[in-house]
């Protein structure tokens, strides 16, 4: 990194590919609810909607994103010492607010579901599947890991890669190398499925080496010198990752995921690196566009609270036998309105929580004209998520340094 340069830059194109990801998979989980799963109404809208059925590489995406994320302090700050503890308490502040009340709310909408069912919940079986979520390990047991939200599964996995990235990922990074943390990402990510014969595969547990993944990609991020053609890296591997893509649809079993998530988390951090330098692909302009970065200020909460909404409304046009123009009216609707909900579970349970840092640069990418991605940024000079670092932030507009790093 170039002297002088910001020790943590915001990225409105990595927060754009987070909105992106996050709409992909609500309307991916819309689309088994209307049309993919048996006696759905609007099944025969399978043939023009198949491009919907990829929601698990949205997963992929966020894990990139979130070791990237977490790696750029780690990578432009090497000479202070990383604190697990303070990682960790930053962390549960950022993530469990929102967390737990999307949980509560969960609740509510399961048993609503299952009246409308004309099924019975028992009691004790909420509150063990209540007591796995908020112990962040429901994706570990099969009968909890998709239970009362779906989607939260990813959230106890990557709570779980956090802990394996402090206590063991960054001591080997700052050892031997980014390298070095990647290959034991990746073996402890795989071994599961090669030693223990595919038991834990419904929670992607090689998702761990596409965290580090994102690691070494906010390793060259800060680098100070370009020794790759990451350009010309990032286009083959995005190649790559569409076809390994296109392979894996819908009814995939899950340890066959496996080698595409390692070429399509590849082909994110390649992206991340080439997004990084003074002239930005096209893609990076388009994801720093100011409605694609507002989509991503709130994915999180997207990604939260969309699941049980959506399996109550899917309930809700079974019960009251719906038809197809009903039902694609009502799912339409459905869309602005998970939008609009979501962005109010977010202003409640989640901005609060910010670091101020992290405000002041969605504020600034949100609330004024977004001039193209990187010549106007918001530098941001902590990550208090990852280093527990005193919050220092600079809304001055700055070109980027020689290194590509902004």
């Amino acid at each position: 990194m170039a002297a002088g340069a910001p020790a943590r830059t915001y990225y409105a194109h990595v927060e754009g590919l987070r909105g992106v990801a996050a709409l992909y998979v609500f309307l991916y989980h819309l689309w088994q609810t209307a049309v993919s799963q048996p006696g759905a109404i609007l099944v025969g809208l399978r043939g023009v909607t198949g491009f919907l059925q990829y929601g698990h590489f949205a997963v992929v995406a966020f894990i990139v994103i979130s070791g990237y994320c977490l790696g750029l302090p780690v990578a432009a700050h090497p000479e202070r010492t990383f604190v697990p503890r303070a990682f960790a308490l930053r962390r549960a502040r950022r993530l469990m607010p929102a967390y737990v009340a999307a949980l509560a709310l969960s609740i509510v909408l399961v048993y609503i579901t299952a009246a409308l069912r004309g099924h019975h919940i028992p009691a004790w079986h909420v509150a063990l599947g209540v007591i796995a979520h908020l112990a962040l390990v429901h994706n570990l047991i099969p009968v909890f890991s998709e239970y009362l939200n779906g989607p939260m599964w990813s959230i106890a996995l990557e709570c779980q890669i956090y802990v394996v990235f402090a206590l063991l990922l960054v001591p080997v990074w700052r050892r031997f190398g980014p390298l070095a943390q990647l290959a034991l990402a990746l073996a402890l990510g795989l071994a599961p499925h090669f030693l223990l014969h595919g038991f834990l595969d419904g929670t992607s547990p090689w998702l761990l080496g596409l965290f580090g993944m994102g690691v070494v990609a906010a390793q060259y991020t800060t680098r100070a010198v370009v020794t790759l053609p990451w350009r010309w890296i990032s286009v083959a591997t995005a190649v790559l990752a569409v076809i390994a893509i296109a392979m894996h649809g819908e009814g995939t079993p899950d340890g066959a995921f496996w080698w595409a998530d390692v070429v399509v988390g590849a082909a994110v951090a390649a992206f991340f690196v080439a997004s990084s330098g003074m002239r930005a692909p096209l893609a990076a302009q388009m994801l720093s566009l100011r409605p694609i970065v507002i989509l991503g200020a709130f994915s999180y909460s997207l990604y939260l609270v969309h699941g049980p909404i959506v399996e109550l409304a899917g309930t809700a046009m079974l019960r009251a036998h719906a038809g197809s123009v009903v039902a694609a009216v009502a799912y339409g609707l459905l869309i602005p309105l998970m939008l609009a909900v979501a962005y109010g579970f977010y202003l409640v349970w989640e901005r609060p929580f910010l670091s101020p840092a992290l405000r002041a640069a969605i504020d600034a990418e949100t609330h004024a004209p977004t001039t193209p991605h990187p010549l106007t940024i918001v530098t941001v000079l902590d990550d208090a998520q990852a280093a527990g670092e005193q919050t220092v932030v600079d809304l001055t507009p700055v070109e980027p340094a020689v290194a590509g790093v902004t």
